[in-house]
């Protein structure tokens, strides 16, 4: 998978997504992003049963396509969809997107023996096209 920050993020996704699933026995989605410092942070929505998973999905995407409008923005990736597979088996998808527009949707059979992935290339989604234009000032 290139480029190499999209590595950097799925890497931190999977153990952040570990670590939640051994302290809580639960996963709920979350997203990350990576700024041009290789800093990377989390952002979360808060927990509620009542909430249609829909409403929290639309959240992230708003959330990260704001995100990825920051010039300092290098790449951003969503905790897509968890499922549980029988018992603690958890398969995760992840959506990775780098800020020149190369995005993998990555799935992960099985989280607590994530060394198997299928890393597909999918629709840029995040980051949104410019032209040569519009980031000139005259």
């Amino acid at each position: 998978m290139e480029p190499k920050e999209l590595r950097q993020l799925l890497d931190a996704m999977t153990r952040s997504a570990k670590l939640s699933f051994e302290r809580t026995g639960n996963l709920q989605p979350f997203a990350m992003s990576l700024n041009d410092q290789g800093k990377i942070r989390q952002l979360a929505f808060p927990e509620r049963p009542d909430r249609p998973a829909e409403e929290t999905t639309r959240f992230f995407e708003a959330g990260l396509e704001l995100i990825a409008q920051q010039t300092t923005c290098k790449a951003v990736g969503f905790c897509s969809e968890v499922r549980l597979n029988g018992f603690a088996v958890m398969q995760v998808v992840f959506i990775l997107e780098h800020r020149d527009r190369c995005a993998y949707r990555v799935v992960i059979p099985d989280l607590l023996d994530a060394k198997h992935r299928d890393a597909r290339r999918t629709e840029s989604r995040f980051f949104q096209r410019t032209n040569s234009f519009s980031a000139t000032r005259w």
